[in-house]
């Protein structure tokens, strides 16, 4: 800890001294803003993890983060951009190109040096932006780059664009407009005009057959690679969001000298409190490998939430004050915005909206507290036939963990009886298996290798009977993981346990399949349904019944492949789809043919648009005429193969009494 000290409190007094003050101005003042970058240059800590013998200060990762706690409490826009610079400078160290790292780490550490990044692009699905064809002695690029911070503040910056093999190439090129005699050239937009930390010149940058020489490549990625990353350092960016709230903690204690109001007093302790509980939170994820990436990102949403209500609570205080531009709540507020969205995924800002949006009972007024409370029951206050009351049970199909205000019949108040808070049960008459057996037989999609077993021991031989088996991980029965469709998604490894306990649907669509095999589920065929079983409950997986399950004994006649080798079998309509994923939100789909999407649908429209998020997409599933329209619940048992694109599934239905 005396080495942790002695590197930041040189650190503190230069931003107290000549940062602080000046705070306002650097956010709105690229020349100030460079000044102050150039000081903390001066410092030699430009470089803060790369190793002393190249440079760097050599500092661990612990040291890192309450350097950038430190930055971001007196200058979000200088913390922002000095963030990028070491980034670059991390790339080019991880790289291993050795004379990449002699031409330019040992100069980047006190600023000698400047580079930014362009890669956050690598983040967006569909088609790449930019691109790169290898060609003799190094790389063509073309595309655009849509976010580069530094213009004019930095010399050069990595570049990373996408090759045809799905990896992507990392070099340096120039962050100023440069045509090449090859014929190339590279240019960019007027910086952004962005509503906080203006000063930081974000650009976009477009190249045209730029040249990309061997000698600049920095690295080249596998692909998927800025998705591993993002989860392996999702809590790098909290230590930002925590300075932010800091910075909105020191309005509030500036405040106290002039306002000595008990109020303000008891708002600064509590949030200070809570930052604290949270800021020792994420450090001990850091440190402890048995953290689930969720719990990561659960604490990640928190240091978002605490920046943003640190900075409204600095708003608040300062009253109509708070209004002029140049006034440090106004500029911590946005500061917020940025740290909110700074390297967002799609998972951190799921976890940050849940973060958001939830509820805590105990800060609400008391007219909107529900009277329902968790373990309790519906006892009679007015006169009604005992008959009328039944005992409520909790079920996967009730995705609430509380009874809510619409569940409270009137005349009743609530007493005990639901489970304890936390506890969860499945009521159900009977268990339905909804896989198929697995034998050499079974229909196979085209190309995909046999289901094979084979002998390895015999209890005549040996004293006991055992096989070995191999079959495709979308044979069979199975469920889809996300990394099937998308690079970055996650592996069948990685689906928790509590979300294969799902509450599931059955849509019949088979008097249309009857006379249409290509038939795809459309938005009217749900609406139908919905208008006799009510509203599909969110969370629930819709499993559509085509009676493609009866086929299942003949390979020909359930693939359906004609002349041309096109498969008829119907399906989920992409426009479907998206309706269940955005109106009713559903869990995920299910279906009893070799796909959820329609035969002839070569897109894999709904896969794809189902695995966007760690949801469910199940296949070749049976006895789905065994099922009520509503009121299952799915219980799916997988095997965990790390990174499988899919697995084998075991799936059971359990029934409930009394559904239509």
């Amino acid at each position: 800890m005396k080495v942790l000290s002695n590197l930041l409190d040189p650190i503190e007094s230069y931003l107290q001294r000549s940062v602080a003050p000046i705070a306002n101005k650097i956010d709105r003042d690229s020349d100030t803003l460079f000044q102050a970058l150039q000081g903390l240059g001066e410092l030699g800590v430009l470089t803060l993890r790369i190793p002393t013998e190249w440079g760097g200060a050599g500092a661990n990762e612990e040291t890192f983060q309450s350097f950038q706690e430190l930055v971001a409490r007196y200058s979000g826009a200088l913390a922002f951009l000095q963030t990028q610079h070491q980034s670059a400078a991390g790339t080019i160290f991880e790289g291993r190109n050795s004379s990449l790292m002699q031409a330019y780490l040992p100069r980047m550490s006190n600023g000698e040096v400047l580079l930014g990044i362009g890669f956050s692009q690598l983040r967006r699905e569909g088609d790449p932006v930019i691109l790169a064809v290898p060609v003799d002695g190094g790389y063509l690029l073309n595309g655009f780059v849509p976010w580069v911070t530094g213009w004019g503040l930095f010399q050069e910056f990595i570049v990373a664009a996408s090759l045809p093999d799905g990896r992507a190439v990392f070099g340096i090129v120039p962050l100023v407009e440069t045509y090449q005699e090859t014929g190339g050239n590279i240019a960019f937009s007027q910086p952004m005009e962005l509503a906080a930390m203006t000063s930081t010149n974000t650009v976009t940058a477009t190249l045209k057959n730029w040249f990309l020489t061997d000698d600049r490549i920095v690295s080249i990625k596998p692909p998927g690679w800025i998705h591993e990353n993002d989860k392996k350092n999702v809590l790098r960016s909290t230590f930002l969001a925590m300075g932010c709230a800091r910075s909105g903690l020191d309005i509030l204690e500036n405040t106290l000298q002039d306002k000595s109001l008990p109020f303000i007093r008891k708002a600064f302790d509590s949030l200070t409190q809570e930052l604290s509980r949270c800021r020792t939170a994420i450090k001990a994820a850091e440190k402890n490998p048995s953290f689930t990436l969720d719990e990561k990102l659960q604490l990640r949403a928190q240091a978002i939430d605490l920046a943003a209500r640190c900075a409204h609570a600095a708003v608040t205080v300062s009253s109509g004050a708070a209004n002029y531009i140049n006034h440090p709540a106004q500029r911590v507020y946005r500061e917020a915005l940025v740290f909110t969205v700074t390297g967002q995924t799609t998972a951190v800002m799921e976890a940050t909206l849940k973060q958001l949006t939830q509820k805590n009972p105990e800060a609400e007024p008391p007219y909107y507290r529900s009277q329902a409370q968790p373990g309790s029951e519906l006892t009679r206050t007015q006169a009604q036939p005992e008959s009328e009351l039944s005992e409520l049970t909790r079920t996967q199909a009730q995705p609430e963990s509380e009874l809510t205000r619409t569940q409270a019949q009137p005349g009743y108040e609530i007493r005990e009886a639901l489970p304890p808070p936390g506890e969860k049960s499945i009521t159900y008459s009977k268990v339905i298996d909804l896989s198929h057996i697995i034998d050499p037989d079974i229909p196979q999609w085209p190309g995909d290798p046999k289901v094979e077993f084979e002998t390895i021991a015999e209890i005549e031989k040996d004293g006991y009977y055992l096989r070995r088996f191999s079959l495709g991980e979308h044979s069979a029965t199975h469920m889809n993981a996300p990394n099937s469709f998308h690079a970055w998604g996650i592996g069948i490894d990685a689906y928790s346990a509590e979300s294969l306990i799902v509450p599931a649907v059955v849509i019949d669509i088979r008097a249309k399949t009857m006379v249409d095999s290509d038939y795809e589920l459309a938005i009217a065929d749900i609406l139908s349904w919905e208008q006799q079983h009510g509203q599909i409950p969110a969370g629930s997986v819709v499993l559509l019944y085509t009676g493609w399950q009866e086929k299942w004994s003949d390979s020909q006649a359930f693939l359906n492949q004609d002349a041309d080798g096109n498969l008829h079998f119907p399906g989920f309509s992409s426009e479907a789809t998206q309706f269940l994923l955005r109106a009713r939100q559903i869990a995920g789909v299910g279906i009893d043919t070799h796909g959820v999407d329609a035969g002839l649908n070569a897109t894999f429209a709904t896969n794809r648009q189902v695995l966007e998020k760690p949801r469910i997409v199940l296949e070749n599933l049976t006895n789905l005429d065994q099922l009520p329209p509503k009121g299952t619940t799915l219980v799916i048992g997988v095997l965990r193969l790390k990174g499988g694109s899919g697995s084998a599934a075991a799936v059971l239905a359990f029934v409930r009494n009394n559904q239509d």
